[in-house]
């Protein structure tokens, strides 16, 4: 991918195999490393995966950001036989929190699309020992789906505290693209990161996964990541 500005309030992005929201604003402040909460609820409106990826954003000066993404097949780029995406996200950040608002269309097929709305926003209260608190929600449209069943979400809450001891903490819990009519199945974790040397970072996690299958057990995991920087 390439990334340059554009005088000097715009920056663009092009490349290939990137995320069509490389350039979006998700106001969220916890810093989970799991895969299934660290996009705090926005999950499909943030695209992702993209074969060809542009983009652009733009930055107000004020606290407020507006970006675009797109993303296409890389054998059939932006045609109609192409499953194309395409996003827009608006941001506002302050001192102590900040909103952010992305909505997606995301082609399924060459006669349906979902689309997606996700709302994020965080607080930083004044004071030491106090988390910082983020929260997520995503409500999504099926295209082609029976209207008794055309609904997905997702949500997220989490807390991060910047000082632990020699690192850094949080926990969370939230369900991933639950469509309508299922049951939620929410997943429950906690880190801590922690600094081994000046350019190694440790950060293990211990989470627990609902499973809505009946007579079938909850799933619960440890999974440690290690953070170089050189």
């Amino acid at each position: 991918s390439y990334t340059f500005p554009l005088g000097d309030k715009t920056t663009v992005i092009a490349g290939i195999d990137t995320d069509g929201s490389a350039l979006f604003t998700t106001a969220c402040a916890y810093g989970g490393p799991s895969a299934m909460l660290d996009d705090c609820a926005n999950v499909n409106a943030g695209i992702t995966g993209g074969g060809a990826t542009v983009g652009a954003a733009y930055d107000f000066g004020t606290g407020l950001t507006a970006a675009f993404g797109a993303q296409t097949t890389e054998s059939a780029v932006f045609t109609d036989e192409s499953l194309d995406a395409y996003a827009l996200n608006a941001a506002y950040t302050a001192d102590s929190y900040g909103v952010s608002v992305t909505y997606g269309i995301v082609e399924t097929s060459s006669e349906n699309e979902d689309t997606y709305t996700a709302f994020n926003a965080y607080y930083l209260p004044e004071g030491t020992g106090l988390p910082s608190v983020s929260v997520g929600y995503e409500i999504g449209d099926v295209g082609g789906a029976a209207a008794t069943e055309d609904e997905k979400t997702s949500f997220m809450v989490g807390l991060s505290w910047d000082e632990v001891g020699p690192g850094s903490a949080g926990v969370a819990l939230g369900h991933s693209s639950t469509l309508e009519g299922t049951d939620e199945e929410y997943q429950y974790e906690a880190y801590y990161s922690y600094p081994i040397n000046d350019g190694m970072t440790i950060t293990p996690l211990i989470y627990s996964k609902d499973n809505a299958t009946d007579d079938t057990d909850d799933s619960t995991g440890v999974m440690v990541k290690t953070s170089f920087s050189f």
